[in-house]
């Protein structure tokens, strides 16, 4: 079982332990009832509204503007580059509609045959907005179908066995598949085709 898991099990048997403990307000709830501190508000009046003009507002603002030239650039979109291991993206490329899935299979070609020959398409066709979040109404579903099954099944995503046996659980299925096989006699790299005698 999950450590994360068992760590909320005991956490939770010892704070019902008694009616009063387990309804007591936590020390951050009473910090914030009684509301911000004297260097609190110094903070919030003088230092960070000058912080946030001088040195955050126009690092956010390069950033984002890096960012949006990037991904015109290469003709992605924002979703594109969400990590596809993480358990709620994975499912929600797998319930994408075909034409969005296909769609997004051809951005990530494009922008990746763009990487390697620095070929940039015309400006005429980076006119567009990167920020679309067309993975956004499967990504809550995901959530959804998620939730339903750890509370029928018992089952986190945090659950699946990664580094078990030999493998990562990232799509190898032997010991020696993977990318951990340039550190020999770490999970399994180096040890070869374990099946043959």
């Amino acid at each position: 079982m999950n450590l994360n898991r068992k760590l909320g099990k005991v956490v939770a048997k010892f704070s019902a332990a008694t009616k009063s403990r387990s309804l007591a307000p936590t020390y951050r709830y009473t910090q914030i009832q009684k509301g911000p501190g004297f260097f609190q508000k110094v903070y919030r009046k003088f230092i960070a509204p000058w912080y946030f003009r001088a040195i955050s507002g126009p690092y956010e603002r390069w950033h984002h503007a890096c960012l949006t030239r990037y991904l015109r650039e290469h003709g992605l979109l924002y979703d594109d580059l969400m990590c596809e291991r993480e358990p709620i993206i994975e499912r929600a490329l797998s319930i994408l509609t075909p034409d969005l899935a296909t769609a997004r299979f051809r951005r990530i070609a494009r922008g990746m045959q763009i990487s390697m020959l620095r070929i940039y398409p015309p400006l005429e066709e980076q006119n567009y907005d990167p920020f679309i979040p067309y993975l956004a109404p499967f990504v809550e579903e995901a959530k959804f179908q998620l939730q339903e099954e750890e509370e029928l099944l018992g089952y986190h995503p945090q659950d699946r066995r990664l580094f078990c046996g030999g493998t990562t659980g990232f799509g190898d299925l032997e010991p020696g598949m993977h990318f951990l096989v340039s550190f020999p006699c770490i999970y399994g790299g180096g040890m070869g085709n374990m099946k043959t005698k």
